[in-house]
Parts: C-alpha cells; structure tokens; sequence
C-alpha cells in the first residue's frame, strides 16, 4: 500500500530560487521621482520669470543723485590730478611726508 504524501502546511514559506526572489523587486520598481522633473521645471520657469520681473521693476533711470544705478561724479583726493588726456595722475608719494631717519 502506498502512503499518501504529505503536502506542505498552509502557512509554510514558498520555496523559490534566488533568481526568483530577487526578480519580485525589480519587475515591480517604479522610480518614486518621477513627478519631480515637471515640477522643477515649472519652478525654474517661474524663477526666470520672477527674475526678470524683479530686474525691469528695479530698474529705475534718473539724473539725480539718488539714483540707485547711477555711478557718482569721481571726486579726486587731494594727490591725484586729470590730465588733459582724461586719465589720472597718482602723485601719492609726493604727498607723503618725509620719514626722519
């Protein structure tokens, strides 16, 4: 008389392979930043586009003083001289006093 076999308990583990157990992870892989790259675009355009908005509306010209972008007038300390060729002369060491020794 043959015996029956004896099957597995309903709660025992299922015997795989190796190759089958590690293929459960990369068949249903799905990469989580996926929704990321449309948004970072998005958000560089709005960035452009703020930064130009932010430069044209502080972009104030005047041809007064206050201006926040004109260059002031050069005011020339007393050892520097303009010569007539619109550059400048350094005489700083004129200036300087005699050192005693």
């Amino acid at each position: 008389m043959a015996r029956p076999s004896v099957s597995a308990p309903p709660s025992a583990p299922v015997k795989r392979t190796a190759n089958q157990d590690a293929e459960q992870f990369y068949n249903e892989e799905k990469d989580p930043e996926e929704g990321l790259v449309p948004l970072s675009v998005v958000c560089f355009l709005l960035s452009a586009v703020l930064l130009v908005v932010q430069m044209f509306g502080s972009d104030r010209i005047s041809t007064s003083d206050d201006s926040p972008i004109m260059v002031p007038a050069p005011v020339p300390v007393k050892w520097e001289t303009r010569n007539e060729d619109r550059t400048w002369t350094n005489g700083f060491n004129r200036a300087l006093p005699d050192i005693p020794q």
